[in-house]
């Protein structure tokens, strides 16, 4: 008998947003989670059943269920906190495996979000060998920063794009967050470009413009001990080498002077660093490190930001701009990777040449003092913000789907719909 139902779509990440606390050594929070997590719920919304297997946290639960359609499975042995950052992908991989060999009787299609680790690319070749269809997106290189630290070349250089490249060419569609990005990768990885497609971070724009009660703002600077009357400076962000932390400690010295304070939310493995860099340059009273906080903190935060400060080494794209664009403040950031993409034309960040730190400070306390640039820059960012709208990520993501089933052997199935298609069988069966 024939019937309509669902598509079926198992997520494929080592870090998941999920609501709750946890060590985090164990799951860096930062783009990759925002990514996931935003078109995860976008998808929930647009009638999709979803399966995201990530990385288990000891602490956590082993299932989450965040809604009747999207399950979240954390997968991998236990794992002690010293190991946290060299072994949680690998911890994740081992984990991933045995759901894989089930995978093509109990899902329509595989999303994988890479990040940084071989370990994303291997598993990505396992499902082009198991012949399910795959969508791969491109959210972090191999090996990103670890590969540009060491100055790879000659045959580590090359080895490194080889399995890159075997990655990306078990995908039957790839997804690049920016249209540069895209290019430069088809290009140096010799990948068919017609198989790349651009779909950008997406971010709700409604609910970063909600109101907020005063009460609740109140709270979040009493916990974190912000003063009322100055104005704040925000980073939003993991705390590690590649978001530019380094930074952070020569502006607050000149924000103290002009009596601003510097509000950072997130944590990472350089938190401790960060925090006795700041103690030694400005006194207690004029910055904090809240740490990890839930996406709903972070709106508070934005809120009671005057500006924001992204001063990354490297960026993909940095949803967190999005966010910033969408609570109407004002970003300055250094113009690297995917960030010139994001802030468009005519430019709705204050862009500064990649590296030069001083030239950074000096634009963040220029636009601090200059009222109706900040004003432009805001206005800007509402315009440009629209473009990223989940509706819009929402639907590209469902089309792209659908093209792969349509164009997949897998079965009988015909695709008829972005959400439903005629086939043979009963329901699933909630794998």
């Amino acid at each position: 008998m024939t019937g309509r139902r669902m598509l079926r779509i198992l997520r494929i990440t080592p870090h998941f947003y999920r609501p709750g606390k946890w060590p985090v050594a164990f799951d860096p929070v930062g783009g990759l989670q925002n990514q996931s997590w935003t078109i995860a719920k976008g998808m929930d919304q647009a009638g999709a059943s979803q399966t995201i297997l990530t990385s288990y946290i000891p602490g956590s639960p082993r299932h989450v269920e965040l809604s009747p359609t999207m399950r979240v499975k954390c997968v991998g042995p236990w794992l002690p906190g010293f190991l946290a950052g060299p072994m949680l992908c690998f911890s994740w991989f081992l984990g991933v495996i045995p759901e894989l060999l089930r995978a093509r009787r109990h899902y329509d299609v595989v999303h994988i979000h890479f990040n940084h680790s071989i370990w994303c690319r291997i598993t990505a070749i396992v499902v082009g060998r198991l012949k399910i269809p795959l969508v791969v997106s491109m959210n972090t290189p191999l090996w990103s920063g670890f590969r540009d630290a060491l100055g790879l070349e000659g045959k580590p250089y090359d080895i490194t794009c080889w399995f890159e490249r075997m990655a990306l060419k078990s995908a039957n569609r790839i997804v690049a967050l920016t249209e540069t990005y895209g290019r430069n990768a088809a290009g140096a990885l010799d990948l068919d470009a017609s198989r790349v497609e651009v779909i950008p971070d997406a971010v709700d724009v409604e609910a970063f413009r909600r109101p907020i009660a005063p009460t609740a703002l109140q709270a979040f600077r009493t916990e974190h001990a912000i003063p009322e009357g100055r104005r704040v400076v925000s980073f939003i962000g993991r705390i590690s080498a590649e978001k530019g932390w380094q930074d952070l400690p020569a502006l607050v010295r000149h924000l103290s002077e002009q009596g601003v304070f510097l509000l950072v939310c997130g944590d990472g493995p350089d938190r401790h660093r960060l925090e006795a860099a700041l103690t030694a340059i400005a006194r207690p009273g004029w910055w904090t490190i809240t740490g990890f906080v839930s996406p709903a903190e972070v709106m508070k935060a934005l809120r009671i930001s005057d500006l924001m400060v992204l001063p990354s080494r490297r960026e993909m794209f940095g949803s967190v701009l999005l966010e910033a664009m969408a609570a109407d403040v004002p970003v300055v950031a250094y113009a690297v990777g995917g960030v010139s993409d994001v802030a468009g034309r005519p430019e709705a960040l204050a862009l500064v040449p990649e590296g030069r730190r001083e030239d950074f400070i000096d634009r963040t306390l220029r636009l601090l003092a200059d009222g109706r640039e900040r004003g432009v820059l805001t206005a800007r960012g509402r315009r440009r913000v629209e473009a990223f709208s989940l509706a819009s990520a929402v639907a590209l993501n469902l089309a792209l789907f659908s093209s792969v089933l349509a164009n997949s052997a897998k079965g009988s199935r015909q695709v008829v719909g972005a959400l439903t298609w005629q086939e043979d069988g009963g329901p699933p069966d909630g794998a």
